[in-house]
C-alpha cells in the first residue's frame, strides 16, 4: 500500500494507521522494528506480556429508533451505512460484531409496547414479536448481512406491566411471585427471534435492574428476585436446548461489591454465563478485581455511547473508557445506539444520546461520532479470540490496549491528547515497543487528538 514500510525477508511486518483532528483515518508510513533499542524510555515489553481475557467483540445496539432511521433511507444508503460500521475490512468499516437488540421498548423506541400484555399469561401462549417485523427484525438481518460472523444479545428494559407493582412500563418494581413469569417473557423472545433466523448468543433478565425512571421503560429488582430470575432463566434455556447463554447484571461497575457477594451462590456462578457491565458510573478498578476473584466468568462491558451533551466525551476520553474495561476483564464494549438523527432521536425518553453514527434524513449527511473513529482502530484489527496482553512499558501519558490475534500477530491502540502540559522532555509523545528482541518506536502526532493502531507480526501484510 502506498506510503507504508513493507520490510525485507527476515523483517518483522508492521503496518500502522491512524487518525487525527486533522485527518481521517488512513494506513501511514513507518519505521521498522530495529535491533538497536531507545535508551531514553521503557517499551512495551511484549516478549514478557501476561495474557488474560479473549475478544468478543466491539458491539453496538440496534434500537427501535436506530432501526426504523435506517428503514427510512435508500436501500443503497442503508448498505453504506452498514458496511462503515459493520465490515471488517479497515478500508470500509469499524469491523463491529457483536449487536444488541432491546425486549420490547426501551428509552430509544418509536413507542411504549411490550410483546404480551394479557395480565396472567404466565405460560406466554399469547406472546408475539410480530410489531417488530416492521422495521427492526428486518434492520437486524441487513447488520447481520453486513458482518456474518455477528454475536447477538438483548435484554428487556420492562417486563410486561402486569408482572410490575405500579402496572405501566415507566418505572415500578417486580412483583414478588413474576420472576418465573418475567424469565418466560425472555425466553419466548429468544424462540421468536430463532423463528426468524435470529440466534441469540446471550441474554439477561433485567436492563439496569436498579433503574426505575418513571418516564421510559424501567424496572427495578431486589437482588434476591435478580438471582431467582437469572436462575428460572437459566433454567428454562437449559431445557429448551436453543445455546443462548444469560448474562448477570447488565448495570454499572460501582456496584461491583454487590455483584461479587450475589456470586457468592454457587447456584447462580454454575448457571450464569457471564456478567454484563456498563460504564456510566466509575469503578472499573472495582470490576477488575472481582474479575481477578473469577477469572474464568466472562464479563462484557454492554452498554455506553455518544451524548450530544457531553463535548468531554472526545476521541481521548472514549479510549480510556475503552481500555479500562479491556483491562479489567471485559471481552467486549458496546456502544448504545447505532445511529440517531442530530439531535438524538427518536425517542421515549429524556436522554440526549448519540447515535454511534448521527443520520440527517433531511440533509441526507451521515456523521461520525468520536466513539465511532476509535471503534475503527480496534474493531478490524482485534479478531474474536485475540487475548489481551498486560504489558510493562512507559506510555508517555497515552492510553493503549494490546492484543495477540490467535494468528500470532499483535495489535497496540493508541490514544493521545497531543502534548500534555507541563510534560518533561522533547514536545512530542512517543511509545516504544519490544517484540522479539527487537525495538519498534512510534512517535505521536501533536495534535489535539489522535488515535494510532499498529499492527506487527504474523498475518500483518494480509490486511486488505
Amino acid at each position: 500500500m502506498k506510503g507504508t514500510y513493507y520490510p525485507g525477508e527476515g523483517d518483522i511486518e508492521v503496518r500502522v494507521w491512524q487518525t487525527t483532528a486533522e485527518r481521517p483515518f488512513r494506513e501511514i508510513f513507518t519505521t521498522p522494528f530495529t535491533p538497536h533499542g531507545y535508551g531514553d524510555k521503557a517499551p512495551i515489553d511484549v516478549d514478557s506480556a501476561v495474557a488474560d481475557q479473549p475478544f468478543l467483540g466491539l458491539g453496538v445496539a440496534m434500537t427501535d429508533s436506530s432501526a426504523w432511521l435506517l428503514s427510512q433511507l435508500s436501500p443503497e444508503r442503508r448498505r453504506n451505512l452498514l458496511d462503515a460500521v459493520f465490515s471488517p475490512d479497515p478500508t470500509a468499516g469499524a469491523g463491529v460484531s457483536a449487536l444488541r437488540l432491546t425486549i420490547g421498548a426501551s428509552d430509544y423506541s418509536t413507542a411504549l409496547y411490550t410483546y404480551d400484555d394479557v395480565p396472567g399469561d404466565v405460560e406466554m401462549r399469547l406472546f408475539s414479536a410480530a410489531r417488530d417485523d416492521r422495521w427492526l427484525f428486518p434492520m437486524i438481518r441487513e447488520a447481520m448481512a453486513a458482518n456474518p460472523d455477528m454475536f447477538l444479545f438483548a435484554a428487556p428494559w420492562s417486563p410486561p406491566a402486569w408482572m410490575k407493582t405500579n402496572g405501566a412500563l415507566a418505572g415500578g418494581s417486580l412483583k414478588d411471585g413474576c420472576e418465573e413469569a418475567a424469565a418466560r417473557y425472555v425466553l419466548a423472545y429468544v424462540m421468536a427471534c430463532r423463528a426468524r433466523g435470529i440466534d441469540l448468543g446471550a441474554v439477561n433478565v433485567q436492563n439496569e435492574p436498579f433503574w426505575g425512571g418513571p418516564i421510559y421503560p424501567t424496572c427495578t429488582y431486589s437482588m434476591e428476585q435478580l438471582s431467582r430470575a437469572t436462575i428460572s432463566l437459566c433454567r428454562l434455556l437449559r431445557e429448551s436446548k436453543c445455546g443462548t447463554k444469560v448474562w448477570y447484571w447488565d448495570h454499572n461497575y460501582s456496584d461491583a461489591e454487590r455483584v461479587g457477594a450475589a456470586l457468592e451462590d454457587p447456584t447462580l456462578l454454575s448457571s450464569i454465563g457471564g456478567v454484563a457491565w456498563h460504564s456510566y458510573e466509575p469503578g472499573a478498578e472495582d470490576m477488575g478485581a472481582l474479575h481477578r476473584r473469577h477469572p474464568d466468568l466472562p464479563f462484557y462491558h454492554t452498554e455506553q455511547g455518544p451524548a450530544i451533551v457531553s463535548p468531554e466525551r472526545t476521541e481521548r476520553w472514549w479510549c480510556d473508557r475503552l481500555f479500562d474495561a479491556f483491562e479489567n476483564g471485559c471481552r467486549s464494549f458496546t456502544a448504545w445506539n447505532l445511529c440517531l438523527s442530530p439531535d438524538g432521536q427518536p425517542l421515549t425518553g429524556p436522554h440526549t444520546c448519540a447515535g454511534l453514527l448521527s443520520v440527517d434524513l433531511e440533509a441526507g449527511d451521515v456523521a461520525p461520532s468520536a466513539l465511532y473513529r476509535v471503534f475503527r482502530h480496534v474493531g478490524p484489527f482485534v479478531k474474536r479470540g485475540a487475548r489481551l496482553l498486560h504489558a510493562d512499558g512507559d506510555r508517555d501519558g497515552a492510553a493503549t490496549t494490546l492484543w495477540r490475534n490467535q494468528d500470532g500477530g499483535h495489535v497496540l491502540v493508541i490514544g493521545c491528547s497531543g502534548r500534555a502540559e507541563g510534560r518533561e522532555g522533547p514536545p512530542r509523545a512517543r511509545v516504544h515497543v519490544k517484540w522479539r528482541g527487537e525495538w519498534l518506536a512510534v512517535p505521536l502526532p501533536m495534535g489535539p487528538w489522535s488515535v494510532t493502531t499498529v499492527v506487527f507480526g504474523p498475518g500483518t501484510k494480509s490486511i486488505p
